[in-house]
């Protein structure tokens, strides 16, 4: 009898092994597959990209991380499970077979709606000689910018409601540009073409603080474009400092703090060469920027004409920067610090990307004096 039951016992071990391991068909349940890709500018470095398998009901960690000069911006595909789509450390749960792109933009900031104004001016005062503007056309961009974009309390009516190519003729006989305007400025006999950079802030001050009350001084002399001021025209006091040191890291500094802080200003270049390389798009603002860097360092451009010499460069407006920078990630494009300017030729883009290199002077307009 003992033996007898000690063999049914065994019948009855052996019958539950059998049973038990025949649950799952021998497959271990059912397993999706989740494909990962990624966007320039960054990888998924958790779990990695390509495909993988996982059991169904799997909670998936995803990280995204973006390379120097990108942003991570978000997850596509399918992403219903996805915890937050718009994280770059984040989780999934494996309820099917999906497909995932994490996708990276640049790390620009750029202040928006700077107006970008080209030369030349429209010649309607008339100015004498309405050729090598760029300095007043790039400072009649941010006086722009303050008065009929931001609207800003110090700075209603400094445009007299003018567009920037007009404003920029009354600014250019400020800053003395062609050497045919105010008598205060530097600009003297043997150089007439441009603006001299030591002009550029003082002839600014003057025009920004011009109305009624405040007529240009010294007046102006009787060779001066036949002009009165402009319907509307008030004055105020703003605070416009420059800076032309060449140590690199101080420069690119103040320029940063500049425009962390929402206030475009202008820069000055020894030489403006650039060769357009690539277009990419800011996530944030969805607008596009060219990304060009330095040709040969030469003194004179033939397209569009312009000569520089000394104390007089090419001015731009200064709207953004991106930070030790790769554009195409790894190739000819240098991973460096760019800045982004309004260039004031019409054959050039709105918003370009130029490395910090080549400066002059840089030029602090903030209307909040």
């Amino acid at each position: 009898m003992k033996h007898r039951l000690i063999s049914v016992a065994l019948v009855t071990i052996l019958l539950f092994m059998i049973l038990g391991n025949s649950i799952g068909c021998g497959g271990g349940g059912t397993q999706y597959t989740l494909t990962i890709t990624s966007t320039a500018g960054g990888n998924v470095t958790d779990p990695g990209e390509g495909t993988f398998t996982y059991d169904a009901g799997m909670v998936v960690d995803l990280v995204a991380t973006p390379d120097s000069g990108y942003q991570f911006v978000n997850w596509t595909g399918d992403v219903s499970t996805i915890g937050f789509v718009d994280a770059p450390t984040t989780i999934m749960t494996m309820n099917g077979n999906y497909t995932i792109t994490a996708n990276f933009g640049v790390d620009a900031v750029i202040i928006g709606d700077v107006p970008d104004a080209n030369q030349p001016p429209t010649n309607t005062l008339p100015t004498p000689n309405p050729t090598n503007f760029c300095a007043p056309i790039a400072m009649a961009n941010v006086l722009e910018y303050w008065d009929d974009v931001m609207n800003h309390a110090n700075a209603q009516n400094v445009t007299a409601g003018l567009i920037p190519e007009t404003v920029a003729e009354y600014i250019g006989w400020f800053m003395d540009t062609n050497n045919n305007g105010s008598p205060d400025r530097g600009n003297g006999i043997d150089f007439h073409s441009g603006t001299y950079n030591k002009d550029i802030g003082p002839g600014t001050l003057d025009f920004v603080r011009w109305d009624a009350t405040h007529p240009p001084t010294p007046p102006r002399p009787v060779t001066a474009p036949n002009f009165t001021l402009p319907a509307g025209k008030l004055g105020y006091n703003w605070i416009v400092g420059w800076n032309c040191d060449t140590d690199y890291n101080l420069t690119l500094n103040l320029y940063k703090n500049d425009i962390d802080n929402g206030l475009p200003m202008v820069v000055t270049f020894d030489f403006w060469n650039p060769v357009f390389k690539m277009n990419v798009t800011d996530p944030e603002t969805g607008e596009t920027i060219s990304v060009h860097d330095w040709g040969d360092p030469k003194w004179y451009s033939s397209d569009p004409v312009e000569s520089w010499m000394t104390d007089i460069g090419h001015a731009v407006t200064g709207v953004g920067y991106i930070l030790n920078w790769d554009p195409d990630g790894a190739g000819p494009i240098p991973s460096v610090d760019w800045v982004i300017v309004h260039d004031n030729w019409a054959s050039t883009p709105e918003n370009v990307a130029i490395p910090w290199a080549w400066w002059t002077c840089l030029y602090n307009v903030n209307p909040n004096a």
